[in-house]
């Protein structure tokens, strides 16, 4: 895939500038900050669908021994999904800051998707995801994003361009097989 950690990085940044809320890892040991805020969490990582590419290109070899290399790259495009929640001391802050965090998924982050190189394949329904914390309840709803990356990966296999096959074809049969050691 891409470079993960830039991804990630792109959506938490993106995320925040469009919500104006702090953007972190739900899985975390880390003080939370002030809510309201959003936590998001990679709850599966690098599904492949099966389906893949190979394209060979003829590209100028490394080695001085050869004019030409192949260059193989196999193209797939993994999937991830990713868990998004809203927290907030106000249930309906927590429900529409939901809402912001799908629309930029949806639609004003595109921008930013394609730089990364990345498509947002689905976002779901935003859920009710509260959980009652002794007497109280903290306020969060969620939604998951399901992300298709665009990956590629290269190998390089040099050619044998040149073979002098003359002196083996132009020789008569019985002095090809002598040379073989076949009688």
């Amino acid at each position: 895939m891409n470079n993960f950690e830039t991804v990630r990085n792109g959506i938490v940044k993106g995320l925040h500038e469009f919500t104006g809320a702090a953007v972190v890892p739900s899985d975390t040991t880390d003080r939370r900050p002030d809510r309201p805020y959003i936590t998001y969490k990679i709850i599966s990582a690098a599904n492949n669908a099966g389906t893949f590419s190979l394209v060979d290109a003829d590209i100028t070899s490394e080695s001085p021994r050869f004019e030409h290399d192949i260059m193989t790259t196999r193209r797939e495009q993994p999937t991830f999904n990713l868990s998004v929640n809203t927290y907030s001391d106000c249930e309906i802050t927590a429900y529409g800051l939901a809402c912001a965090a799908r629309d930029w998924f949806t639609f004003h982050g595109d921008l930013l998707f394609v730089a990364l190189n990345i498509v947002v394949v689905s976002a779901g329904n935003i859920s009710d995801r509260a959980q009652q914390i002794v007497d109280d309840y903290e306020n969060r709803y969620g939604f998951d994003v399901k992300i298709r990356a665009a990956r590629g990966i290269n190998r390089r296999v040099e050619t044998i361009e040149q073979h002098n096959f003359d002196s083996l074809i132009n020789r008569p049969f019985e002095e090809r097989r002598a040379s073989n050691g076949t009688t």
